[in-house]
């Protein structure tokens, strides 16, 4: 099935580049050749660099504890989580700590006590991505097509600009998917008894 969605992704990319679509990555073509090469690359790259909500997981790290300390500055390891692409952050209850990722480790701080959560983002399959995002790899992909197999390059150029503009439309989608995140009334209280313009600095 996924094999199927990412032929089906590189056949539009295909098409908006101006050349003949893919039937799979060995067909024996150019264009299958250079996505067989760059697809898995731009796609985890993508993901890499925000934080998509479909391919967002928690994981409690006290799983996947180690039993020897690491050689660094933090004093508790753990082993990341199988097809961790990026963190977005490690947590002890709901407040983030710092931490350092080494190899396939993650090294913090922390008592035996804690429970500490790290929320990674990890390569999700092509049938849990959204539209946007499918459309987002469709014009990375279509880019780099056209610049580096048809050589067009004005065609490059435009797939370019609608791919940094979906880009930019695709993370407010994904945004406004999120629950709003609750008013921090403590602040308001502060700021009833104090001058608004400490409570403002402050924030």
């Amino acid at each position: 099935m996924a094999q199927n969605e990412r032929i089906e992704v590189s056949r539009l990319a295909c098409f908006g580049a101006g050349v003949d679509p893919i039937d799979s990555f060995d067909d024996g073509t150019t264009q299958s050749e250079f996505l067989k090469a760059w697809y898995e690359l731009t796609a985890e790259a993508e993901l890499s660099l925000y934080k998509w909500r479909f391919a967002t997981k928690t994981f409690d790290l006290k799983l996947s504890l180690l039993a020897d300390p690491p050689d660094t500055r933090y004093n508790t390891a753990y082993q990341a989580p199988n097809g961790i692409l990026s963190v977005d952050t490690v947590m002890v209850g709901k407040i983030p700590i710092d931490y350092d990722r080494h190899q396939d480790q993650i090294h913090t701080n922390d008592s035996a006590d804690d429970d500490v959560i790290i929320q990674y983002r990890f390569r999700a399959d092509e049938t849990l991505w959204n539209p946007y995002f499918t459309l987002l790899i469709v014009y990375r992909l279509a880019t780099m097509l056209s610049f580096s197999v048809t050589r067009k390059v004005d065609v490059a150029s435009a797939m370019k600009t609608l791919a940094d503009e979906h880009w930019k439309k695709s993370k407010t989608e994904d945004a406004q998917a999120q629950t709003n995140r609750k008013l921090n009334l403590r602040r308001l209280v502060r700021a009833r008894g104090g001058r608004i313009d400490k409570f403002w600095r402050n924030r």
